[in-house]
């Protein structure tokens, strides 16, 4: 047995339903695949207190559904035909009850332990198949009972919309007649009570406009359940016309006359186009999403991304610049910094021995020598490991604030390892050299002294030549102490010196070597950061091509489904283009 068109149609949007992730819109249409009723079933859905059961009981010419004050029940309500009057409750088993007391047995039941309620009645009407199903109210959208109206709708091939005459469609009324008339082949509104408002129709003309501007397409039937009543006790034809009821029965009648086939055929239709109109709506949504994810065009992208290497190419050779200019700077200034600390240690080293006797200053002019040279070199690497994270900084600032700069590999100034100051070989001016300097001298004053003295006739050792030789011995010694002392004067300053011009070679040298390694580490660090920023902005414009084509790959697939979405939303069309509502898809 061949499989009907619609079947393949229907199976086919069912597939993409279940792709795209909308179980809903599956389940709608699985439901209209696999429904199994063998006539057609019409759903009369309404608010509260719009007449509803009393135009159920009118067309049936029967009291089937409550009404007036009447609780009316929470479970659809099937009306199918039988020979004989019967209803039946089904929820966990099925219970048949008799129809008279079917209002009572519904009030008496607790509340979810009925699924529905199916009545029989022996009516021409329903004698073709068709199932008349009476729904809950609705009211909130989060109730059971509109939860209940809505599941019916799911399964019905014809909608009767009732609203009084009492009021125009109201918003919410509307968005149920779009609904409708979106999942569902035929809907038509029943406007009742006219009996009671006079100006029922022009109500009836601006519901037939609201309707319209709404996209429904959906005649409007004003009726009275009064008016039939009346006309139905007193047989009187021409009352029943004008009660309105002959025009939504003939309605019903074609509705229900039409092979089932033809209806299902119908109703899956509509409910394909609907889901697919959904579906596309998805998909525009998700390519309106891919472009403004891309938000400026790929090209310009591309541009940004080469003018960002440029500047860092540009950026490099500028911190390249930069780090060799300061380091040599710094060396420059480091050595003159040293250079000149020492050097007033020097200035300090000649006049402390200008003045003063090695001999006796020595012991604490070491001290303070050693302190003296140890503060230098304090200052000295203090100020360059300053300097030295300055131009770290400095560096750093060209790639940017979140890029700090590393630590510096300074290791100590070292002021513990300067070696203590070698004393000089101080001679003293002992009492034996003194007296024999002294007696060196007294000798030339009395020998010169005496010989003049005796050409007066004196000795040549007299009073005279003995104090020239006193005062010549004296002279000696004095002399003698002093050349002694200029002697140690000059030992103590070469000494002195000499121990300065080797502490500054050892840090001189050793301070330049720290200069060098931090020249290398921050070499290193900025090259290895820009190395990263480089590998980064080409990793950025690799995906920047690669997202672009990835985009349009997914843009095209995207395309593509709505293409064949769009396909079947025609093939919908062609089961039965008369009853589909005039939404059209766009692809």
């Amino acid at each position: 047995m061949t499989a009907p068109a619609w079947l393949d149609v229907l199976n086919e949007t069912l597939d993409a339903c279940a792709a795209h992730g909308r179980a809903d819109l599956a389940e709608r249409l699985r439901r209209r695949r696999d429904q199994q009723v063998p006539g057609t079933r019409i759903a009369v859905v309404g608010f509260p207190k719009q007449g509803k059961g009393y135009l159920l009981n009118a067309l049936l010419n029967a009291p089937v559904c409550a009404v007036g004050d009447a609780s009316t029940p929470a479970v659809p309500t099937e009306i199918g035909y039988a020979p004989d009057p019967a209803a039946t409750l089904v929820g966990h088993a099925r219970e048949r009850v008799p129809v008279g007391d079917l209002a009572k047995e519904l009030e008496v039941r607790p509340p979810g332990s009925l699924r529905r309620v199916e009545v029989g009645l022996p009516r021409e009407l329903l004698g073709t198949g068709l199932v008349l199903v009476d729904t809950p109210a609705i009211g909130d959208p989060r109730s059971p009972r509109t939860a209940a109206t809505l599941d019916v709708l799911a399964d019905a091939h014809a909608v009767i919309l009732v609203s009084d005459a009492t009021q125009e469609l109201q918003p919410a009324e509307l968005a149920l007649a779009r609904h409708i008339r979106t999942w569902c082949p035929a809907l038509v509104l029943a406007l009742t009570k006219i009996d009671v408002s006079p100006d029922w129709r022009e109500l009836a003309a601006r519901n037939r406009a609201a309707l319209s501007q709404t996209g429904v397409v959906a005649d409007v039937f004003p009726v009275s359940a009064t008016v039939r009543q009346a006309a139905a006790k007193a047989g009187d034809a021409d009352l029943n016309g004008r009660s309105g009821y002959p025009e939504l029965l003939n309605w019903v009648g074609e509705q229900a006359a039409r092979p089932i086939e033809r209806t299902r055929a119908l109703a899956a239709a509509v409910s394909v186009r609907a889901a697919a109109v959904e579906l596309v709506e998805t998909l525009q949504a998700r390519l309106d999403a891919f472009s403004q994810d891309s938000g400026v065009d790929q090209v310009t992208l591309l541009h940004q991304a080469q003018r960002r290497s440029e500047n860092l190419r540009r950026q490099n050779v500028r911190w390249q610049n930069l780090l060799s200019d300061e380091i040599t700077d710094l060396v420059s200034d480091a050595e003159y910094d040293l250079r000149e600390r020492t050097r007033v240690i020097v200035r300090h080293i000649d006049r402390t021995f200008d003045e003063g006797d090695p001999v006796r200053i020595w012991p604490d002019f070491r001290t303070w020598l050693e302190e003296n040279l140890a503060e230098a070199v304090e200052t000295n690497y203090n100020w360059v490991s300053d300097r030295s994270t300055w131009i770290a900084h400095a560096v750093a600032t060209g790639f940017g604030a979140r890029y700090g700069a590393p630590d510096l590999p300074l290791t100590g100034s070292g002021v513990d390892s300067i070696p203590e100051v070698g004393a000089p070989k101080i001679e003293r001016f002992k009492i034996g050299q003194k007296l024999f300097t002294g007696l060196r001298g007294s000798y030339g004053g009395v020998l010169m002294f005496g010989l003049v003295t005796s050409l007066a006739g004196l000795p040549l050792i007299n009073p005279v030549s003995l104090g020239a030789g006193v005062a010549f011995a004296t002279k000696s010694v004095r002399d003698e102490g002093g050349m002694r002392l200029q002697r140690r004067q000059a030992l103590a300053k070469a000494a002195a010196q000499r121990h300065v011009d080797d502490v500054f070679i050892r840090f001189s040298k050793e301070i330049k070597d720290e200069i060098r390694q931090v020249q290398r580490r921050l070499r290193d660090h900025f090259t290895a950061l820009s190395d990263e920023l480089a590998e980064e902005l080409t990793r950025r414009r690799e995906l920047i091509i690669a997202g672009s084509a990835e985009r349009d790959r997914r843009t095209q697939r995207v395309k593509k489904e709505i293409d064949r979405l769009a396909a079947l939303h025609r093939k919908a069309g062609a089961l039965g283009t008369s009853a589909v509502p005039r939404r059209e898809l766009s692809a």
